[in-house]
């Protein structure tokens, strides 16, 4: 089960004042395939928070979901301004609303400590559709990726990207 935090309205609040905006990390995610304006469906971006790095992804995609745990942080997310492409919804990491192979990119950012990471990249596996893209933003290295027989392979990319 998902590590359940900054669930009550005053950790929203602070985590929307003080967290670290990813904007620096989305711009390196930007890669050539995101790049024009809208081309892709879905973006969702699981453990949103107050949605800062949410609302960045919605130049690349015709829709972005933000989901999290805490309706507190869905509530903060939803309070502030938002692009008309980008909504909330209130969900575990692990258990995604989504038709299998409906997503185009699945991120999380700064979150993914946070899950029950096999349960986790099980499900964001089902979700993604064939050819989409998962990513995982971190401040952090010591993150071990399990998932089927490319566990190592998953955590060794994550390294040598860092």
């Amino acid at each position: 089960m998902a590590v359940r935090a900054f669930e009550g309205k005053d950790h929203a609040a602070a985590y929307w004042q003080f967290r670290v905006t990813p904007q620096e990390l989305i711009k390196n995610l930007s890669l050539k395939r995101f790049q024009t304006p809208k081309q892709f469906s879905l973006a969702l971006d699981v453990g949103c928070g107050s949605g800062q790095g949410t609302k960045l992804l919605a130049p690349y995609f015709t829709k972005v979901v933000g989901t999290d745990i805490s309706p507190a942080q869905l509530e903060m997310a939803s309070a502030n301004s938002n692009p008309p492409n980008v909504s909330y919804r209130q969900c575990p990491a692990e258990e995604l609303p989504f038709a299998s192979g409906e997503v185009d990119l699945v991120t999380a950012m700064t979150a993914a400590h946070w899950f029950d990471r096999p349960r986790f990249l099980q499900e964001a596996d089902r979700v993604l559709r064939p050819g989409g893209c998962m990513a995982l933003l971190s401040y952090t290295l010591d993150m071990e990726l399990e998932y089927r027989d490319i566990s190592k392979a998953l955590t060794d990319v994550c390294k040598e990207v860092f």
